[in-house]
C-alpha cells in the first residue's frame, strides 16, 4: 500500500509520491486519463495540475481520469498572480479550472511560481489575486491555500511567516538542497511541503555514470528510487510529485511509495559525498537556486544551464538538445542566434556559484544547437 504522510495541520494525509501533471502531453486525452486513473487506483492520492499545463489540456485529462474517484483523491491546481493580478481575474479563472476538471471544488489552490515581491506587490494588494482566491474559498470552491515558489530560501521563509499558506511546493532533490531550511521551517509551523523536481528534471533518473554510482551505493534498485528516497527521508516533506506519462512509470513510482523507508545515516552520507564529488568535478554548476532571476530579457537561465549540465556532465545530449530546441527556435524567430543576452551583468553579480552566465549561455548554445541531420556539437 502506498505510504501516506500528514500534510501539515490540514488534517489531510497525502500519498508519499504524488502525480505531477505537467508532462501528460499529447492529443489523446483518453490515454492520458487512463494513466491518471491507474495512478489513483494504485494508491496515489495527490494530483497537481494547472490551467496552463499541456497547452491547457492537463486539467481536462486529470478530471477525466479521476471521474468517479473524487472522494479518494486530492486535487491541486493554480494560477500566477502576474497572470491573474486582480481578484475578479483569478475568480473567473477558478471557475474555468473547475469546469475543465469537472469538479465542484479543489482541495488545494496554489499561487503559482510566486516570489515574495510578487506576493506583496500583486497578490496581497487590496483587490488582488489573494482576495479573489479567498472569495472562492468562502464559496466552498477551494479548501486549502498553498504557494508554489522558486524564490530564495530566506524569501520563502518570509512567505511562510505571512501565515497565509497551509502548503508550500518547492524544488528539492539530491543535487539541489537549497530549500532545506525552508522545509524545516514549514515543519515547525505545521505547513505541508510538496517537493517538486525530485529527479532534477529527469537527470537523477537517467542512465549515467553518476546515477549508476547512486544505485551502487545500495540505496535503491533504480536511480529514481534512490532520488525519491533521499527527498522523502526528510520527515517534513509531505509528498514528492513525479511526472508520470505511462502505466509503467506509475507502477515504478507506486512500488517505491509502497516500500519506502528513510535512508540510513550511512546511506545518506555516502550519497551526499558522491554528489559533492560529482558537483566538484563538474566545476561551477548551476544549482537552480534562481538567484540570477528575473532576467531583463526573459531568458530562463536555470533551465538553459541545467540542459547544458545534462548534456556535458551526464552525456544526455539527445535529451538535452531536444528540450533546448524549443528555446533556440523561439529565439531564432525573434532574429537571435542563441539566447538574446545583452550582457547586463545582473545575473553574474547575483550568482552564488560565481558562474559567468553570459558565457555559459553562449557555451550552452554551441553545445546544444542541433542542425537537422547533425549531432550536437559537443556530442561524441
Amino acid at each position: 500500500m502506498m505510504q501516506k504522510r500528514a500534510c501539515g495541520n490540514t488534517g489531510i494525509e497525502l500519498s508519499a509520491i504524488g502525480f505531477g501533471a505537467m508532462r501528460i502531453h499529447g492529443k489523446d486525452i483518453d490515454e492520458a486519463a487512463r494513466v491518471v486513473a491507474e495512478a489513483a487506483e494504485a494508491g496515489v492520492n495527490y494530483f497537481e495540475t494547472s490551467e496552463r499545463y499541456c497547452q491547457g489540456t492537463s486539467e481536462i485529462k486529470i478530471g477525466r481520469g479521476l471521474a468517479g474517484l473524487r472522494e479518494s483523491v486530492y486535487i491541486s491546481t493554480k494560477s500566477a498572480p502576474r497572470d491573474q493580478p486582480k481578484a475578479d481575474d483569478v475568480r473567473a479563472s477558478i471557475d474555468l479550472s473547475l469546469e475543465r476538471l469537472g469538479v465542484e471544488y479543489v482541495d488545494f489552490y496554489h499561487l503559482w511560481d510566486t516570489k515574495l515581491d510578487e506576493f506583496t506587490e500583486i497578490a496581497a494588494k487590496p483587490g488582488g489575486t489573494l482576495e479573489g482566491i479567498r472569495r472562492a474559498m468562502d464559496e466552498g470552491l477551494i479548501r486549502h491555500l498553498g504557494i508554489t515558489t522558486h524564490d530564495t530560501a530566506p524569501n520563502c521563509i518570509t512567505l511562510l511567516e505571512t501565515g497565509e499558506f497551509e502548503l508550500i511546493t518547492l524544488q528539492y532533490n539530491l543535487i539541489n538542497t537549497t530549500c532545506a531550511p525552508v522545509i524545516a521551517e514549514a515543519g515547525r509551523r505545521g505547513i505541508g511541503v510538496v517537493a517538486m523536481g525530485p529527479l532534477h528534471g529527469g537527470i537523477l533518473a537517467a542512465d549515467s555514470d553518476f546515477t549508476r554510482d547512486m544505485i551502487a551505493l545500495g540505496a535503491g534498485e533504480t536511480a529514481a528510487e534512490v532520488a525519491l528516497r533521499f527527498v522523502l527521508t526528510d520527515p517534513n516533506v509531505t509528498c514528492a510529485i513525479a511526472g508520470m506519462t505511462s502505466v509503467e512509470e506509475v507502477a515504478a513510482n507506486v512500488r517505491t511509495g509502497e516500500r519506502l523507508r528513510p535512508l540510513s545515516g550511512a546511506e545518506a552520507a555516502r550519497l551526499e559525498e558522491r554528489t559533492r564529488a560529482f558537483l566538484a568535478g563538474a566545476g561551477k554548476v548551476c544549482t537552480l537556486c534562481e538567484y540570477c532571476m528575473p532576467c531583463p530579457q526573459d531568458i530562463w537561465i536555470p533551465g538553459v544551464l541545467t540542459l547544458a549540465n545534462a548534456a556535458e556532465l551526464l552525456g544526455l545530449f539527445d535529451e538535452a538538445a531536444g528540450q533546448y530546441a524549443r528555446y533556440a527556435e523561439a529565439w531564432a524567430e525573434e532574429g537571435h542566434e542563441g539566447a538574446p543576452c545583452i550582457e547586463c551583468g545582473e545575473c553574474v553579480e547575483r550568482c552564488p556559484q560565481g558562474i559567468d552566465v553570459p558565457q555559459a549561455l553562449r557555451d550552452a548554445h554551441k553545445l546544444l544547437k542541433v542542425t537537422p541531420g547533425k549531432e550536437p556539437e559537443g556530442a561524441s
